[in-house]
């Protein structure tokens, strides 16, 4: 009845926002959200969509049923796994890169020669998050993954052959020849990673812009940005105040550029007139997030669409 009676009356939007809100009525209007199904539409995007780009340390040695050190290594499934330097470092590898990488099956002498060769990834003398470090001293070479570097010192991790199961170990950038078995050949850089915990801030969002769009729903679009880690997600949980929240849905947006957007369709929440309650959560690939509330006004007694923008 609503539906019909909106569409024959040309209908549009007022827009009421509660602009100015201070920050201790932002978090009390928080807290009235169910933050599960926020938690929940978060954990689920990650499972679907890793983030490479982010680097966390590995400063444990895996479990057994890490299939990307056991089961699924080539290097264990030889007869050639844990304790071994060249079994970890390319456990390590899949693990980072979360697909099987390229990378020698020989001796950790032969990794630095083979991408040379096949040119695989770029490679050169200085650390990066990630790294295969190679070494070609001894008979048989070394070789450990970077992961952290603060100032001048390194710090990676390994395995050695028939010794340690797993360490970390930190030099000093420059000593790279007199560290391990000697015979320092240089980095592979598997890819380009941002170091998750150096990300401490969270996300910009301002410039929020509601309309009404063709008498359908609710168009929402934002300015986000996150200089260090980027935009992960962003969220516009909606719900009318008939009924109290529900019909709470998270809808999730789409980010273009350093534009976030949403359309939310009337009929998702029952094509109910009067206020919605709308809230922006942009979260950043580090974890972070910021968020802005605004409630709409809708009726069917406008002729013309209200439009405005509220900042954070």
């Amino acid at each position: 009845m609503k539906k019909n009676l909106i569409k024959s009356a040309c209908v549009s939007l007022a827009f009421v926002l509660c602009l100015g809100m201070a920050p201790g009525a932002v978090m009390a209007e928080e807290a009235e959200v169910d933050l599960t199904q926020i938690a929940q539409a978060v954990e689920t995007a990650e499972e679907a969509a890793p983030l490479p780009n982010l680097f966390s340390a590995r400063t444990t040695g895996p479990d057994s049923d890490n299939a990307y050190y056991f089961a699924n290594n080539p290097y264990s499934q030889g007869g050639y796994g844990l304790p071994n330097c060249t079994a970890y470092a390319f456990g390590r590898a899949y693990e980072i890169l979360g697909s099987t990488p390229n990378l020698a099956m020989g001796n950790a002498n032969s990794w630095w020669a083979y991408n040379q060769s096949t040119g695989y990834y770029p490679s050169g003398s200085t650390p990066k998050l990630g790294a295969v470090i190679c070494w070609g001293g001894s008979s048989d070479g070394h070789v450990a993954i970077v992961e952290a570097i603060n100032g001048n010192t390194v710090t990676l991790s390994e395995s050695t052959y028939s010794g340690i199961f797993f360490q970390n170990y930190t030099y000093t950038i420059g000593a790279e020849d007199a560290t391990s078995v000697g015979g320092f050949q240089g980095y592979i850089y598997i890819g380009d990673y941002i170091d998750a915990a150096a990300d401490t801030t969270p996300p910009a969002l301002s410039d929020v812009l509601v309309t009404d769009y063709q008498g359908e729903g609710i168009k929402i679009t934002a300015l986000v940005s996150d200089d260090l880690s980027g935009i992960g997600q962003v969220y516009f949980p909606v719900w009318t105040e008939n009924g109290g929240q529900d019909d709470l849905i998270w809808h999730e947006g789409t980010v273009e550029g350093n534009v976030a957007s949403c359309f939310i369709p009337y009929s998702d929440h029952n094509t109910e007139l009067g206020d919605y309650n709308v809230h922006v959560y942009v979260y950043d690939n580090a974890g972070h997030y910021t968020m802005t509330g605004t409630a709409i006004t809708k009726a069917d007694t406008f002729t013309s669409l209200g439009e405005v923008a509220l900042e954070s």
